[in-house]
């Protein structure tokens, strides 16, 4: 048999398109098996587990209903938070609160109390950003209810859209209390008179400054009852007090002086709304105590203070005698 030989050769190579057409068919095929796995479970994971699924920011007033848990990690130190709490349960029923703060011990158990028609007062829970950083409520499976809060503070950057802040002035004006409404004043060096009054109900005003709060009862009934659970450091008739109007004196009214000191300080309603209705606050300065114009006063007749102004802004000058 004659031997056979084969003729071999190499694949022809394939044109400039055809070489585009199959790196356009791999690509393709690589992502869509991309898009088949990994896209679809990372998806899934971002929707149903989000990264801030619980956070909770300063001045933010949240809904927490129970198996649910809220956490704000950016308390300062240097400063006193409080916790408004209103129990929005539809029945009248008392819910179980966890508040965590401290890795080493355990939560607080607190009640917030029911009440008829969500017209209750609010509970209070009050930290400091010396003893943490971070603060938790969690309502346990089993507890039922609902609850509304919101953490306020002199800490707060902004107001948000559902707890606004008002700058009030401090020539004696009036404002009428409204619930969730923040009320700051910038109080310089100098002293102050807070006025606030209530003739119709019981009501409860905060006063929350750098340090300190300081809980205001309004027309108290004779044993006037405020839930309050302190965590941490917080000690009361230091870091807090709580001050009652005279119940045998003027009941629906309390009027304290303030000592400025450049310090901020917020003015809370921590009642239902109808009951801080019924309630207004008023701040007036008691002394001028920066002179704001170099203009030398004129002299009058008599001895007498004088007071100038200059281009609407006011100072005041040393008694004069008659020459």
């Amino acid at each position: 048999m004659n031997n056979m030989k084969f003729k071999t050769s190499s694949p022809e190579p394939l044109q400039s398109n055809q070489k585009l057409k199959a790196r356009r068919k791999f690509i393709k095929l690589s992502l869509s098996l991309f898009t088949s796995t990994l896209i679809p479970s990372f998806y899934s994971k971002a929707i149903s587990n989000p990264e801030n699924s619980n956070s909770w920011s300063i001045g933010e007033r949240v809904e927490l209903c129970e198996g649910q848990t809220i956490t704000c990690t950016s308390l300062f130190p240097k400063r006193i938070y409080c916790v408004l709490i209103y129990n929005t349960s539809k029945n009248d029923r008392n819910v179980f609160l966890d508040v965590n703060w401290s890795n080493q011990q355990a939560p607080k158990k607190m009640t917030i109390p029911g009440s008829e028609n969500k017209q209750g007062d609010a509970s209070l829970i009050l930290v400091s950003g010396n003893d943490t950083s971070t603060i938790s409520l969690s309502i346990t499976s089993g507890n039922g209810g609902q609850i509304e809060c919101f953490l306020i503070s002199t800490a707060i950057e902004s107001p948000s859209p559902n707890l606004p802040i008002r700058h009030i002035v401090t020539g004696g004006k009036r404002y009428i209390v409204e619930k969730y409404q923040h009320y700051l004043g910038l109080i310089n060096r100098g002293w102050y008179h807070l006025t606030l009054e209530n003739k119709i109900s019981q009501s409860v005003v905060l006063q929350i400054q750098h340090h300190q709060v300081i809980i205001y009862i309004l027309n108290p009934t004779q044993t006037p009852l405020f839930n309050i659970t302190s965590v941490g450091s917080i000690t009361k008739n230091k870091d807090y007090l709580i001050q009652r109007a005279d119940f045998e004196g003027q009941p629906q009214r309390i009027e304290v002086l303030i000592q400025g000191n450049e310090e901020t300080i917020m003015w809370v309603g921590a009642s239902s709304k109808q009951a801080l209705n019924n309630t207004t606050l008023a701040l007036q300065a008691l002394s001028i105590t920066k002179v704001l114009s170099r203009e030398k006063p004129s002299t009058v007749k008599r001895k007498a203070l004088q007071c100038y102004s200059d281009k609407n802004k006011v100072y005041s000058g040393p008694w004069v005698n008659q020459q």
